[in-house]
């Protein structure tokens, strides 16, 4: 009975902390007035984000929210300047303090540039309540957070992110992945302008091909408009041209040259944990996207491994969490995916040992092969095994996974990790 209590009390003053966020927001828009640019889908929000920060600030003021701000509490933060207090109530009132003078005082800019996530049916238009985009950006679909209370499916999915971009008038811009065949069923259903990428040749917008990956970041020839041109990104991974197209398109349409933009993503770096390049001991190198893992994005991930060179590669992959009925199929198509190109597997927890089982089905030997619990486990096993030249990729979801552990026992400079790797607050050190 008490426990129900405390959690009724603790429901009643989120909502209320929520509200009266929700008020402040509302009145630094109205003393603002920035164009605000929204974006979801399943993958590459925070990536999204952080491109066309890069791309708009070459010109324009441009104000996004640190990390990962996209739940409902998260966006208004966000917008407000401020951090979570987690579960300090003396952090509460600081926080407080901080969004009032905020929202009456805090610096105006053109742009904000905001994420909006979505873990369940509902989330999507819950934010469109508080704070309504004009420009609405959707990377990707795809089966994810399909837990009890989640997604049913990738449908599903579609159909709450949708919103983002149905919710925008005849006076907002719909930027969309033309390859991702949910969102290519809203051509010609929005009232907003819409800006495609990855479009087939001949229709307007922007697409990339002739994809080229080295340690040093990717290359792709561009065709935009009636110009065409070949660009060089400083990022690992070619799949991560579904957050750079998004923001040469919006560069352009708000006056910023195609070369100007790419120009400006030369000074690019993604996010802790989305693929990052990191020295490891014993002259190795670590491909760290520890930050959180789908299937597709472990794919990807693992195709990009099989591409670079090294004289030996290793695949530490951890749990994929939230996909329902799903989870043991998933994890099964991932083992499948590992031929003896892979020098070593390393699994990290319960549902990843699925992933061991179908890659020695399918041929890797079973000593390549080491299943493990935690990833304490993995580095510790790691800080033996690696050799000069090897490089090694970490990939998990972030609930009781949390590989950014085990990258912090084996990178070169651990004392730089804050700085590196996610999650490394005070807070996150407290939680599994």
């Amino acid at each position: 009975m008490y426990n129900t209590h405390v959690i009724a009390h603790r429901q009643i003053l989120r909502k209320t902390i929520e509200r009266f966020l929700a008020l402040l927001v509302q009145i630094k828009i109205w003393r603002v007035r920035p164009i605000i640019i929204g974006i979801t889908g399943s993958v590459g929000k925070t990536s999204a984000k952080e491109a066309v920060a890069t791309v708009l600030g070459a010109k324009y003021s441009v104000y996004r929210p640190p990390k990962s701000y996209n739940t409902e509490i998260g966006l208004l933060l966000g917008i407000l300047e401020q951090t979570s207090g987690f579960s300090s109530p003396y952090k509460w009132l600081k926080v407080i303090a901080g969004a009032k003078w905020n929202a009456f005082f805090g610096r105006k800019y053109k742009f904000w540039i905001l994420e909006y996530g979505a873990d369940k049916p509902g989330d999507i238009q819950h934010l469109l309540k508080y704070v309504k985009p004009h420009v609405g950006v959707i990377t990707k679909i795809e089966r994810v957070h399909q837990a009890r209370g989640q997604f049913k499916d990738a449908d599903a999915v579609f159909h709450e992110k949708k919103h983002l971009a149905t919710s925008l008038g005849h006076d907002g811009i719909a930027v969309l992945n033309y390859d991702d065949a949910h969102l290519k069923q809203l051509e010609g259903k929005l009232k907003a302008k819409t800006l495609w990428w990855n479009r087939e040749k001949g229709r307007q917008g922007i697409a990339a091909k002739n994809f080229r990956n080295t340690l040093k970041g990717f290359s792709a020839d561009l065709t935009f408009d009636d110009e065409s041109a070949r660009a060089h990104f400083p990022v690992l991974g070619s799949y991560h041209s579904n957050i750079f197209l998004p923001a040469i398109l919006l560069g352009a349409h708000y006056g910023i040259s195609s070369k100007k933009s790419i120009e400006a993503l030369q000074d690019f770096t993604l996010p802790p944990g989305r693929m990052s390049l990191i020295q490891g001991i014993h002259n190795s190198h670590i491909l760290d996207s520890s930050y959180n893992a789908s299937p597709t994005a472990v794919l990807a991930a693992l195709e990009l491994l099989k591409e670079l060179p090294a004289e030996r590669k290793i695949a530490v992959l951890g749990n994929m969490n939230e996909l329902g009925e799903y989870t043991e199929a998933a994890h099964r198509e991932i083992g499948r995916a590992l031929d003896p190109w892979l020098g070593l597997l390393i699994t990290v927890g319960d549902l990843a040992s699925t992933i061991a089982e179908e890659a020695l089905k399918h041929g890797l030997q079973k000593s390549t092969i080491k299943i493990l619990t935690t990833a304490e486990e993995a580095g510790a096993l790691l800080k033996k095994e690696l050799q000069k030249n090897d490089l090694v990729l970490f990939k998990g979801s972030q609930n009781k996974v949390r590989l950014e552990r085990a990258i912090k026992m084996v990178m070169q400079e651990p004392q730089r990790a804050k700085e590196l790797l996610c999650r490394q607050e005070a807070e996150w050190k407290k939680i599994n």
